[in-house]
């Protein structure tokens, strides 16, 4: 065989070779870019489930089944297959849930407040003075949307216990009194044996009538939802007063028990 002969077949042989190198990199590239995008996707869930315990849970509940009329659900049928039309929205549901998050609604998607004008989510975006940047809403809604393959019935979860302060424990209650103080409840409103002030209603004997305000919530449910959500409900004299309050949302979901469970020992 020629030299020529030789450097063509050598030449061909290498031809061959970087194709089929070439080849195997594009398939295990396109195998690896997928891998990457569910890893990031799976690190997307888990931050926005820390989100979504940190600012969300109060509302719409730990496992996004709602909080009575607190907040609507979530994770359920409804919300998947429904909403969109519901509110008229053209686009998707990602992109539904993010303006959601980032705006929030003027009106709620079902009747909650009992007069018109009333925010009924307030917007979470620090564009607008909220606390989450873009990357962490988007998170917030990845995690929210994952909830679709168990809201369509799609995949069953096993049960998780989740932990709950006890309501007769006295340590529990203890912090729930001294926050009362520390995040300003004492500068509004009378406890007997604690505070006198009198901008807010008397909440001495508050356990024994929360339960008959709102119908439909528990005395729990009823004291969550006037921490979170002020004017949610107007005790008859205090309108004006719960239409200008300040204090929504203001605690963190481990105070907001201790506080609540505080709240459910003044009969």
């Amino acid at each position: 065989m020629s030299r020529s002969s030789i450097e063509t077949v050598v030449g061909l042989l290498a031809v061959v070779c970087s194709v089929g190198l070439l080849t195997g990199v594009a398939i295990f590239e396109e195998s690896r870019m997928a891998r990457e995008a569910q890893a990031q996707r799976a690190q997307a869930i888990e931050v926005g489930a820390d989100l979504y315990d940190l600012h969300c849970r109060s509302c719409h509940g730990a496992d996004g089944k709602g909080m009575g009329q607190l907040g609507p659900a979530l994770n359920d049928t409804h919300f998947f297959t429904r909403r969109l039309a519901e509110v008229g929205w053209q686009g998707t549901l990602e992109e539904y849930v993010i303006a959601t998050i980032e705006l929030g609604r003027v009106v709620a998607t079902r009747p909650l407040y009992a007069g018109d004008g009333v925010v009924a989510m307030t917007g979470w975006s620090e564009r607008i003075g909220g606390p989450l940047r873009p990357d962490q809403i988007q998170d917030l809604a990845a995690f929210v949307l994952n909830w679709q393959a168990t809201a369509l019935g799609e995949f069953e979860p096993q049960p998780l216990a989740i932990p709950r302060v006890s309501l007769d424990d006295p340590d529990v209650i203890a912090r729930g009194q001294m926050l009362f103080s520390e995040v300003g409840c004492v500068g509004c409103h009378t406890v007997a044996g604690v505070s006198t002030a009198e901008v807010g209603p008397d909440l001495s004997q508050v356990a024994s009538v929360a339960a008959t305000r709102r119908p439909g919530l528990t005395a729990e449910e009823y004291l969550r939802e006037s921490v979170l959500i002020p004017n949610a409900y107007f005790v008859e004299g205090f309108e004006q007063v719960a239409r200008s309050a300040m204090c929504g949302g203001i605690v963190s979901e481990e105070q907001l028990d201790a506080l609540v469970v505080f709240l459910l020992t003044l009969k």
